[in-house]
């Protein structure tokens, strides 16, 4: 296992506690996630809502218990939502974007590229599965915990970023 791995794991772990906590905090919560899921028929938003937010508490589990399980759901997770995304942009729906919370940000192509950020961190965690290197020192630790962190931070409010620079360029 090596650092790189361990930022990943935390990275990732802490996108999806995060995202599945602002669904789970309260039923109004769920509910208004489930509103943004229009493309699915009113009965059926509930449930997905639900079952979304179970997957997220899934992959963040097996991430920390059994990495490549972990990175093999939050792939297929972020793939997922990714072609929602996609799907409900090029149908013209642009629901707010209630990844982590309440939020009135449509969807955009700034959640497509913060999506195929996390993505990359997926395929960084596989590479050094596949290619170990020194072991976990504590040292090691002591600034892979951080960085995953502090990574996971500036992901969850990549919205909040993406906007300030559109607004400084002119393009809002």
């Amino acid at each position: 296992m090596s650092h790189v791995l361990v930022a990943s794991q935390v990275l990732l772990a802490v996108i999806f506690v995060v995202s599945a906590f602002s669904k789970l905090r309260s039923r109004t919560a769920l509910r208004s996630f489930a509103a943004t899921l229009g493309m699915l028929p009113g009965p059926a938003r509930l449930p997905a809502a639900a079952a979304t937010a179970a997957a997220e508490v899934a992959a963040a589990a097996t991430m920390m218990v059994f990495p490549p399980i972990g990175l093999a759901v939050s792939g297929m997770l972020l793939i997922a939502f990714s072609l929602w995304i996609a799907v409900s942009l090029r149908g013209g729906r642009r629901e707010p974007c209630q990844c982590f919370g309440a939020s009135a940000t449509p969807l955009g192509p700034v959640h497509l590229i913060r999506n195929g950020l996390l993505l990359l961190v997926v395929a960084l965690g596989w590479a050094t599965l596949m290619f170990p290197g020194d072991p976990v020192t504590v040292a090691g630790l002591a600034l892979a915990v951080p960085v995953g962190l502090a990574a996971a931070a500036l992901l969850i409010i990549f919205d909040d970023i993406a906007d300030l620079f559109m607004e400084i360029s002119g393009s809002s």
